[in-house]
Formats: C-alpha cells, sequence, structure tokens
C-alpha cells in the first residue's frame, strides 16, 4: 500500500486555479481510494489553513485521514517541518513548490510563468520560485507539469537540470456537478446570450488591457464585456466588472455568455477555456503558450498581440449563429476529454512505476501522458 502525504499549503489562500488543480486531483485520490484503490491518504496543513470540518468537506476526506497541523506557516513550515513529517509516505506537492530537502515526493510544476512573464509577479515571488524551484527539481524523486508547453519551457529555463518533464493533464469534470446560479445575470444587468466574457485577473500576462483596448472598437450595437473578477480598476464603456464570484454564478455567466474571451500572452494550461467549453460556451482564445494544446480545433484563435485582429474576429464571431453553435458543440466534445480520474489514475500507476526504479537509479521524471 503506497502512503500519500499532502502539502497542504494551498488551503491557507484564496483559491487560484493552481489550488483548483490540487484540490481536485486530491478528491479523486480519495474517491479512488473509497473504491478500494490500496492507498493510505493524509494531509500537512500550515497554521493559516481552516479548521478540520472545513478540510474534509474541501477534499472530501474521509474521517480515518488524518489531517497534521502546525503552528508554524509559510515557507518556512514548508522548507523545513514538513520536509520531515512522515517520512516513508510520498509527499504530493501539487502547487508548484514543495520542501526541496524531501526527495520522496511529487512536485507537480505547472508553469514557467516566472521565467516567461516575469512582470506578473512580485520581485520577492520570482527570487523564491528562481531559487528554489531548480533544486526541488533536481532533489525530488517525481516531477511533472501539466502540458507539452510548460515541460518545454521549463527545461528550456534549466528547472530540473536536465531532467525531462512529461504531462499530467488537467481534469474538467468538477464544473459538471455545479448547478449555475443564474440570479447572477439580471443582478447584472444581463440577458442571456447578450454579453462577451473575460477573467479579469491582473496579472501582465493575462493581457487584459489589450481586450479592453480591442473592446470599445467593436462595431454597434456592441455586447458589453464582463470581467469575471474584475475590480474598479476594469475600466472602459461597456465594461462590467464583477468581483469575486461562487461556482455557481461563474457557471452561469459562461453558460449564457455569447463568446468566451482569452487573450492571455502564455498559459501552461488555460483550465478557464475548458471550463467555457464544458458548459457550452464558444471559446476565442489567443495561440500564446499551451493554448492550442489543450483547446485542440475546438477554439478559433487569434493573436495575443493582434488588438485590431480581436476586434475583427469578435465582430465576425458573435454575428454568427451557425458558427456558434458548432463551436459550442465542439467544445463540449472537447472539454469531454479532460477527467479528473483519469489524470489521478495515471499519477497512481507513475508514482508506483517510478518508485520501483528508483530503487535502482538516480531520480527521474515523472512520465504521465494526457
Amino acid at each position: 500500500m503506497t502512503s500519500f502525504l499532502i502539502n497542504g499549503r494551498f488551503l491557507s489562500r484564496p483559491a487560484t486555479g493552481v489550488d483548483r488543480v490540487a484540490i481536485e486531483l486530491v478528491r479523486a485520490l480519495q474517491k479512488r481510494r473509497k473504491a478500494g484503490a490500496a492507498m493510505a491518504l493524509s494531509i500537512a496543513v500550515p497554521a493559516d489553513a481552516p479548521g478540520d470540518t472545513a478540510i474534509r468537506a474541501c477534499l472530501n476526506l474521509d474521517a480515518d485521514c488524518p489531517i497534521l497541523r502546525s503552528r508554524h506557516r509559510g515557507y518556512g513550515w514548508e522548507q523545513i517541518e514538513l520536509a520531515m513529517l512522515k517520512p516513508d509516505a510520498v509527499l504530493l506537492s501539487l502547487c508548484n513548490m514543495g520542501p526541496v530537502l524531501r526527495r520522496r515526493q511529487l512536485v507537480l510544476m505547472h508553469d514557467a510563468q516566472v521565467y516567461d512573464a516575469p512582470d506578473s509577479y512580485s520581485p520577492a515571488f520570482r527570487h523564491t520560485y528562481r531559487l528554489l524551484q531548480p533544486l526541488l527539481a533536481r532533489r525530488a524523486q517525481h516531477i511533472a507539469t501539466v502540458s507539452e508547453h510548460s515541460a518545454e519551457r521549463l527545461m528550456h529555463h534549466g528547472v530540473g537540470g536536465g531532467r525531462a518533464f512529461d504531462v499530467l493533464s488537467n481534469g474538467i469534470d468538477h464544473i459538471d456537478p455545479i448547478t449555475p446560479d443564474d440570479t447572477i445575470l439580471p443582478r447584472l444587468g444581463l440577458q442571456p446570450g447578450g454579453y462577451l466574457l473575460a477573467i479579469g485577473a491582473r496579472a501582465w500576462h493575462k493581457n487584459i488591457p489589450m481586450l479592453l483596448a480591442a473592446h470599445p472598437a467593436l462595431p454597434a450595437p456592441r455586447l458589453p464585456l464582463v470581467l469575471v473578477g474584475g475590480g474598479e480598476d476594469s475600466h472602459g464603456q461597456d465594461v462590467i466588472p464583477t468581483g469575486r464570484v461562487s461556482d455557481g454564478e461563474l457557471k452561469a455567466l459562461y453558460g449564457h455568455a455569447r463568446l468566451f474571451l482569452l487573450p492571455s500572452l502564455t498559459e501552461g494550461f488555460g483550465l478557464p477555456a475548458l471550463e467555457a467549453m464544458a458548459s457550452g460556451c464558444p471559446v476565442l482564445s489567443s495561440d500564446g503558450g499551451a493554448l492550442r494544446e489543450t483547446c485542440g480545433e475546438a477554439a478559433v484563435y487569434c493573436s495575443p498581440i493582434d488588438t485590431m485582429g480581436w476586434t475583427s474576429r469578435i465582430a465576425e464571431l458573435t454575428t454568427s449563429a451557425p458558427r456558434l453553435e458548432a463551436m459550442r458543440r465542439a467544445g463540449l466534445a472537447r472539454a469531454a476529454r479532460f477527467r479528473w480520474d483519469a489524470a489521478a489514475g495515471r499519477l497512481l500507476q507513475v508514482v508506483e512505476r517510478s518508485s520501483r526504479s528508483a530503487e535502482h537509479t538516480e531520480p527521474q521524471a515523472v512520465v504521465v501522458r494526457g
């Protein structure tokens, strides 16, 4: 029986896309365990994590899965205390970072954005990642990433000291059981099919200023642009920032949008595009980073630096009902290929195989094919 210890630092902060991946992978592992898979699960959390009841509810953890609490937090807890906990267990660090001193560990590094898009991060964040990640990737017994693009970029920047990365694709079926909260539409003054939708993240590589420049050039009557998560700095005529929304509200916004827009300069995977597709929303995406790899033929693409091209594509697509319906159908089929249970099953196979080979060889990369 394999014993896994979850690095629960992701529970101590508001959930991002990377944290969503960790949550869904742990849930899928727990589901397999309940179905009879031979594994033990426990989770270690820092002092600023929520209470045990909230953690068990978030991760669907049974009562026999121990929660190991600490009085410490942050990088100090992760690099020192976590490194020494349950040394016989495989530590699962699923959000880019883990303790450098821990060899018996799987680290999931999602992207190379700290190198490729440094302006998206604070100097302290950049310095920490550039110092620790290469050491961690050389030391950890198992390393993985989420796309071929991320594998290539991490290797290009020397993360892992020459060790090859293969791919553990994300799942998307976490969105299936969510009940859409359609009340958000009248609260925002929206009509079904009567708006464009984007995720209004502030990071530089998300490229929202380009979208805010392309939108006003649309011919009248112009559909409003809804920016999920956008705050007061999301300026523009017919631009509606939502602030933080619930999962149900987000699914409703996906499901009723005329078109979902993802203009990122680079992405390690592009989970929001698949969430939109799974909700029946056509996707216009940039061709930056892993987005073509993730979305395949189901999306329409435009260069993230071609502002006029975005204006033209939006205008063309939003006035063609047959084209949007074809994109909607293709998106549903594409999203159906990505499942968390399959990702968890591949992770288990890889750890078992790599653990056996590690008894006779030096550490090598996780090989997890999407």
